[in-house]
């Protein structure tokens, strides 16, 4: 079972009544979230997920089983499953390993077969100087893009968090919503990009 765009966003208000739910448009999904000012990283290194985005993301994907996060960071497997359908298996791959679950590779170079995933979830460094303080070279978003491509079956998804919408190709991918990320005062505002591989 494939769920539509629309689907999804209802998803996410039967899990999330508190929040304003999604707007929708025909197959367009789009809102804001602002996910508050808990300053607490839950990790010792510099950058993570803002506390409540994966369970926000994932309430949308109760059908992923086969789930990638690029630039994994300091995420650990129970963290990243968590909010998931109990049945999913996860992958992590950054270029640093900074947990034992970490395969290491560059997201533009993936060491998988064709098309493996169901769900892709991918925060890179989003300017020059966060690559800087990852330990990393800033990564070239459209090699990524395609690269996550290649390994997402069709009709499989992508979210990319960013502070800009990457370039893509309309041949590897659609683009299906889009949300702010609103952390707190002083930080940047990100972008929730949601991509559906193309056929």
């Amino acid at each position: 079972m494939i769920l539509t765009p629309i689907e999804r966003a209802a998803a996410y208000g039967a899990a999330h009544p508190a929040f304003p739910s999604l707007a929708t448009s025909g197959d367009w999904v789009y809102g804001v979230w602002v996910v508050g000012n808990d300053y607490r990283n839950p990790s010792k290194f510099y950058g993570a997920y803002p506390r409540g985005y994966l369970r926000r993301v994932g309430s949308m994907f109760p059908d992923a089983r086969r789930v990638l996060h690029a630039f994994s960071g300091s995420l650990r497997r129970d963290e990243a499953r968590a909010h998931l359908h109990p049945d999913a298996a996860v992958e992590l791959v950054d270029r640093v390993p900074r947990t034992p679950d970490t395969t290491v590779a560059d997201a533009a170079a993936l060491p998988y077969e064709d098309q493996p995933f169901d769900l892709v979830l991918a925060d890179p460094p989003y300017s020059p100087a966060d690559a800087e303080k990852y330990g990393v070279r800033m990564p070239d978003r459209r090699r990524c893009l395609r690269e996550l491509a290649r390994v997402t079956r069709p009709g499989g998804n992508l979210v990319w968090l960013d502070t800009m919408l990457p370039m893509f190709r309309k041949v590897d991918w659609k683009l299906w919503g889009t949300v702010g990320l609103v952390r707190s005062t002083n930080h940047r505002v990100r972008l929730v990009s949601f991509f559906v591989r193309a056929a």
